[in-house]
């Protein structure tokens, strides 16, 4: 179960990916560490596009809600993100073929 904060962070997660992915099938997966701790994957299996095309959308749609991101590893095989978002937290990002995933903790400043 997790706490008021980990919503939101799902919650602003899960409205980006929704924004990258046409008709993506999202799934929240709960922490046995902590409350604060935030795992989501989504994927569209009728999303064609290419890892660095999916990569890119994702990273234009995190920047213009508001998200701080380092993605000096896009480029990377198996490309990572890394973005914050202030006051309601941050994390990692995957990106493979027709899926996003997303693990991170919530901002307790």
């Amino acid at each position: 179960m997790r706490d008021r904060g980990g919503d939101q962070l799902a919650d602003a997660v899960g409205s980006v990916l929704a924004t990258v992915l046409a008709d993506p099938t999202t799934m929240g997966l709960p922490s046995v560490v902590s409350t604060e701790a935030v795992a989501v994957t989504a994927f569209d299996a009728a999303d064609t596009r290419t890892v660095r095309e999916l990569t890119d959308a994702l990273v234009e749609q995190l920047k213009s809600a508001g998200w701080t991101v380092d993605d000096r590893r896009r480029n990377d095989a198996e490309p990572s993100l890394y973005a914050a978002k202030p006051d309601v937290g941050g994390g990692a990002f995957g990106v493979q073929a027709t899926a996003i995933s997303f693990n991170g903790l919530v901002d307790r400043r």
